[in-house]
């Protein structure tokens, strides 16, 4: 039984610039949250029809635990995922069911021949998909029009359950709302609100881990307590490491106790990677290159150094200073200088140090994302005969700057894959990384003969402002 919110009229926009924007301008906030009451008066006929002739909705009864945490080592006869965004499939700026299925959890499932539930979002996602216009130089990216429908089947439950903008908070906290008002609401709705809404069933993530009593459960959160600072600039505003060991002493002792799942779970990469953030040196260039103005009193005029990573803010910034609009130096919030990275990355360690300590503690299995990542960006493996990097258009990164492309989603997968198979004595097979670069449309060898690695645009970086930003989430 397929159902889709009905009813809506799509606005039709391009975004050129992001700056605060979010999610959904505020018509579109209003249809998507008319959108959850149709789909919950839908879920709601759908059961009360289902209950009166002795069926019942997909995956919408707690099923009984089966076995212990070791005996289920390796049986994902009920596999379910919790984090964000990365083990949600997101990509091009958008939760998107064209897109969702090219996600890390995905390959694994089918690798391992098991079935995942996704929350599949309708065209043109949430928010709208990101597209390249034109690789140039400079490369263009837009935003698609319309507004999405919201789910494709409000009936499935989902067994990825992962939300895009979570952090480590909002995985035990956050749960769905009847009536959305923020952009996370609506995210954490489109993923965790259905069919359970309808149901009174009102569940966080880690709730509904609990209530779907899974063989094995993948556990991947905290990327984006790390990325508040990528988008402030600020160390400080990430997630202090007290709070966070805290936090994630509770998860791990929750699905330990209310679970008798096997544990997968992975570490927080270092961000400071990311495709999001250019080094000054490379922007520097390019703009030295375009204004006429020399490298050093370029550097002098916008307090930006080779050294520097520069996020989404500043990039505007050196834009606007550019054009006349604005006096400089950039802002300190638009880069992270080197003692800053230091910092941020110091505090990864942290975030890693509780993880490992709370996997131990549980027996759990760890995967090392965070070393697993550096060794590629720092040694990247050649696939096709080309060697892709961590920048923008360089194959590993998708148009927004954080989340992967179909080729670094597959990377990421074999890296859960090798992990088991160590582990736990699993037989899956790799991903065939090749094969999905080979059709991958964002990997270089698929992009015009133009195309050259470069800096992220101020328009794509700008599309998570809303996943990043602490007062647009109303935390």
């Amino acid at each position: 039984m397929q159902h889709r919110c009905i009813g809506l009229h799509p606005t039709e926009h391009h975004t050129e610039v992001f700056m605060s924007t979010p999610i959904f301008s505020v018509s579109a906030r209003a249809a998507i949250a008319r959108c959850t009451e149709l789909c919950a008066a839908v879920v709601l006929s759908a059961s009360l029809l289902l209950f009166a002739t002795g069926c019942n909705l997909v995956g919408g009864a707690s099923k009984p635990a089966t076995g212990s945490h070791s005996s289920n080592a390796g049986n994902f006869t009920n596999t379910v995922f919790i984090g964000d965004s990365l083990s949600a499939g997101f990509q091009n700026g958008s939760l998107l069911d064209s897109q969702q299925p090219n996600g890390y959890a995905s390959l694994i499932a089918k690798q391992a021949g098991f079935k995942l539930a996704l929350p599949l979002i309708a065209a043109p996602g949430a928010p709208a998909v990101l597209q390249l216009v034109s690789v140039g130089p400079p490369a263009v990216v837009k935003q698609a029009s319309g507004v999405t429908t919201g789910r494709d089947d409000v009936t499935v439950q989902a067994t990825d359950l992962a939300v895009p903008g979570h952090l480590l908070t909002d995985l035990l906290n956050r749960e769905p709302v009847a009536i959305p008002t923020t952009d996370e609401d609506i995210i954490t709705d489109l993923v965790l609100g259905f069919p359970g809404l309808a149901l009174g069933e009102q569940y966080t993530q880690l709730q509904w881990a609990e209530h779907l009593s899974p063989t094995t459960l993948f556990v991947w959160i905290g990327s984006n307590d790390a990325l508040l600072a990528v988008h402030s600039g600020m160390p400080s505003s990430m997630t202090q490491p007290a709070q966070f060991a805290t936090e994630f002493t509770q998860l791990m002792q929750a699905v330990q106790t209310n679970t008798t799942a096997n544990l997968i779970v992975a570490n927080v990469p270092d961000i400071t990677l990311v495709a999001a953030l250019t080094p000054g040196s490379v922007l520097l260039a390019e703009y030295s290159q375009s204004s006429g103005i020399p490298v050093a009193q370029l550097s002098t005029e916008l307090g930006i150094q080779a050294t520097d990573l520069v996020n989404a803010t500043g990039i505007s910034e050196i834009e606007a200073i550019l054009a006349g609009k604005q006096a400089g130096p950039v802002d300190d919030g638009g880069f992270l200088s080197p003692a800053e990275v230091a910092t941020v990355q110091q505090t990864i360690q942290q975030y890693n140090t509780a993880i490992a300590d709370q996997v131990k503690a549980v027996g759990a299995t760890l995967v090392d994302m965070n070393t697993a990542l550096t060794q590629i960006h720092n040694t990247p493996p050649t696939i096709n005969g080309i060697q892709p990097s961590f920048a923008f258009l360089g194959g590993f990164f998708s148009l927004d700057g954080l989340h992967p492309t179909n080729t670094g989603y597959a990377l990421l997968a074999n890296i859960f894959i090798d992990r088991m198979n160590a582990a736990l004595n699993t037989k899956i097979a790799d991903v065939d990384v090749s094969a999905v670069a080979t059709v991958d449309p964002l990997f270089p060898q698929n992009l015009p003969k133009s195309a050259r690695r470069t800096f992220i645009p101020a328009t794509a970086a700008h599309s998570l402002d809303w996943m990043l930003t602490a007062h647009a989430r109303n935390r």
